[in-house]
């Protein structure tokens, strides 16, 4: 009996050690992909060439277990820099299919794209270039009414919390482009 339980425990310590192995991997992967996804973001804001960042992003993705609990963060991040290049650059915005992620987090990176656009409007507005924050808006808005017609437990996806802070923005965003809209016209 001792050999086969010697045997049984050293496949388990073995599968779990490989399990430990893979979650490691993922948390570094995580982490890299989080610090890019700020520099690419960060690069759209200052109006710099985000290729960079954005590809070895992609790269590391590609390979990423994304059975990890590790890698949500990575993939919500990921979302919300992949989303706002999108809106800013005027493509498409990317599907979860297209991110090759899941739709909770690819929704929680949408929400978090919103605070990136009025980041972007209120820097086109200290620059008096309305029309780009008009249209940056009106995709704020459009993400906004999107994800408002969510109502989910926060148990299957926590996003009310983002919704209330998105319906926020958005209002404070409007407030701030009527006002600049009414200052411009003088």
């Amino acid at each position: 009996m001792t050999e086969r339980l010697d045997s049984i425990l050293k496949d388990i310590s073995d599968r779990l050690a490989e399990k430990e192995a893979v979650r490691e991997s993922s948390i570094a992967a995580s982490r890299k992909v989080i610090r890019l996804s700020k520099n690419m973001i960060h690069a759209i804001h200052g109006g710099e060439d985000c290729s960079e960042p954005r590809e070895e992003m992609r790269s590391i993705m590609s390979k990423m277990d994304r059975s990890s609990s590790a890698t949500l963060d990575a993939m919500m991040e990921y979302s919300e820099a992949e989303i706002l290049y999108a809106i800013v650059k005027g493509f498409e915005i990317p599907s979860p299919e297209d991110l090759d992620i899941d739709e909770g987090s690819w929704l929680m990176g949408m929400a978090d794209t919103i605070g990136e656009l009025r980041r972007a409007i209120l820097t086109h507005l200290m620059e008096s270039d309305l029309d780009s924050a008009k249209r940056l808006f009106t995709a704020m808005d459009e993400l906004c009414e999107s994800l408002m017609v969510f109502d989910v437990p926060d148990a299957i996806l926590p996003i009310r919390r983002k919704q209330d802070v998105a319906r926020g923005l958005l209002e404070r965003t409007r407030s701030d482009l009527l006002n600049a809209t009414l200052t411009f016209s003088r």
